[in-house]
């Protein structure tokens, strides 16, 4: 068993990184589970169940992201970060095409380039990797 969790700006790449890079991980994303409590609840459930974790969130400060180095530490599970690392100007791009739910203000795209934190394992990860999306 193991956590991956994704950082990266809103359009950076990685929805399309976890969903083809990890597709026998369970998926956990804000976006569908909508609070933190039921996320917390998706991830003790992966853990009961032994199964594989990718965190599909921003995950841009390393504040956001202590919680689930704590989580993995607490019940012995190893934990990488994946940084998906992506041009403001191509996540605007992708964002731009997105419809509906998924399309998220440019301004929340700038603000999270802005303040994005690039994952150490300093902060607990077992190891850090980096994806460069540069196209669209």
């Amino acid at each position: 068993m193991e956590i991956v969790v994704l950082v990266g700006i809103p359009g950076s790449g990685k929805t399309t990184i976890a969903k083809n890079s990890f597709p026998n991980h369970k998926r956990i994303n804000l976006d569908t589970v909508h609070t933190r409590s039921k996320e917390d609840e998706e991830i003790a459930n992966s853990f009961s169940n032994g199964k594989d974790l990718i965190i599909d969130n921003t995950n841009t400060t390393k504040k956001s992201r202590s919680k689930y180095v704590q989580m993995a530490k607490l019940f012995g599970v190893p934990i990488r970060a994946v940084y998906v690392k992506c041009p403001v100007d191509i996540a605007l791009k992708r964002n731009a095409s997105r419809t509906g739910k998924e399309r998220v203000p440019d301004s929340a795209v700038r603000f999270y380039n802005k303040i994005i934190q690039p994952p150490t394992v300093e902060e607990g990860f077992d190891s850090v990797g980096i994806v460069e999306t540069d196209s669209t």
